[in-house]
């Protein structure tokens, strides 16, 4: 199950979902999908450093004081030995900042090493950096692959109730770690199995960090490698300037007020310009609701694939909108309200899909903003390449999750 931020308020609302339209060809597919990032090529995430110089082009070292040193074996892998006794958390840092992408990497740590981890997505702040940590933990509690907000909010995702993830770790000898990153999903492996899938809002893009923990740490990595998907980019439907993503019916259903569209209480229809593709996003609708229903349609809710769903009133306030989020995965389709999950959730359909909003007769709402978050053309051309491989074997189109 993909873990949500925990919200203090209760938020009630109703759910109705339209019967998804199956074709036969996925009736009868029994064949598991694979994953369509399992064939993504990986090269190396720094080269070693050059004859004469300490640390690899480009990369520094936040904090400590720590030592990194670097070797090429007999196999020509190149590893890293990071070690140290220090006050402050020491990172080995990237000098670029990534998106999306896919690492991999082996890590040895013995049961006394202490602690470590390693920075995705993060940010320097002087003598610090900060965010999102994938935990390699040799103690007892065995926490390692549990993702960790470095000098924020601390633990997003342990491992507490993953007993397999805790077994998986072998302080001592070398344990391969796969980290996927996708939009606001990360999502973790040790030594291939599952450990975190985690849904998280707050950084889409950072730097990488190798830490050597403060106090004594001693840890070793090796072959790290990179697949760049690279950065998402937000495409903006609906503000309080315009509407071009969507035609609107009547003409007059939407009229501006302060800070977006205030709804026609004789009711309106918005329809999306472009269908939302069929590739790892998040469509983010702000709205407030006063009154009355809000109706969110994608795909055909008639004829199939599509589903529909209602948010009555309350949603939000003046002081502060509510937001919908609808994610698309290869896996799954999810939507959250003001991060809250419905449950049961929309069925799981595939293809490109129409957008539709409509309100009842005299809802009391006012739209802020539709937003949509796409990957990379790199990231899109790869899942496309992927969906055509699968629809050629099989006949359906959407690959593993």
């Amino acid at each position: 199950m993909i873990k949500i931020l925990k919200k203090t308020v209760t938020l009630v609302f109703l759910l109705l979902l339209g019967s998804p339209m199956v074709s036969s060809a996925q009736e009868l597919d029994t064949e598991v999908r694979p994953s369509w990032w399992a064939s993504l090529l990986t090269t190396p995430l720094f080269d070693a450093p050059a004859t004469g110089e300490i640390l690899p082009d480009g990369w520094t070292v936040v904090g400590g004081p720590a030592t990194f040193e670097f070797k090429t074996t007999a196999k020509g892998q190149l590893e890293v030995h990071g070690y140290g006794s220090a006050p402050r958390n020491a990172f080995l840092t990237s000098p670029d900042t990534y998106g999306d992408f896919l690492l991999e990497f082996d890590v040895l740590i013995n049961k006394d090493g202490g602690n470590s981890g390693v920075q995705i997505r993060s940010t320097i702040d002087g003598p610090r950096m900060f965010g999102y940590q994938i935990e390699i933990d040799p103690s007892d509690r065995a926490w390692s692959a549990g993702l960790y907000d470095e000098g924020r909010r601390g633990w997003l995702a342990s491992l507490q109730d993953n007993v397999d993830a805790r077994d998986a770790f072998a302080p001592g000898d070398w344990n391969h770690y796969k980290i996927l990153a996708i939009g606001p999903r990360i999502r973790t492996w040790i030594n291939d199995v599952p450990a975190v899938d985690h849904l998280d809002f707050v950084d889409a893009q950072g730097r990488f960090g190798f830490q050597v923990h403060s106090g004594k740490c001693d840890v070793r990595w090796r072959n790290i490698r990179i697949a760049d998907l690279g950065k998402r980019t937000e495409v903006t439907l609906l503000d309080a300037s315009q509407h071009d993503g969507f035609r609107i019916t009547p003409e007059n259903g939407l009229s501006s007020q302060d800070g977006g569209w205030s709804v026609n209480p004789e009711g309106v229809r918005l329809e999306s310009v472009n269908p939302i593709s069929d590739v790892p996003s998040v469509l983010t609708i702000t709205s407030t609701v006063g009154q009355g229903l809000l109706f969110i349609e994608m795909g055909d809710v008639i004829n199939g694939p599509g589903y529909s769903l209602k948010i009555p009133a309350p949603l939000g306030s003046a002081d502060t909108p509510g937001v919908i989020r609808i994610l698309r995965f290869a896996d799954r389709l999810q939507v959250l309200v003001d991060n809250v999950p419905l449950v049961p959730g929309p069925p799981d359909i595939s293809g490109d899909l129409p957008l539709s909003l409509s309100c009842s007769l005299d809802t009391d709402a006012v739209i802020h903003r539709i937003s949509i978050d796409l990957p990379s053309k790199r990231e899109s051309m790869w899942i496309k390449k992927i969906q055509e491989s699968w629809s050629d074997r099989t006949g359906t189109v959407s690959p593993g999750p």
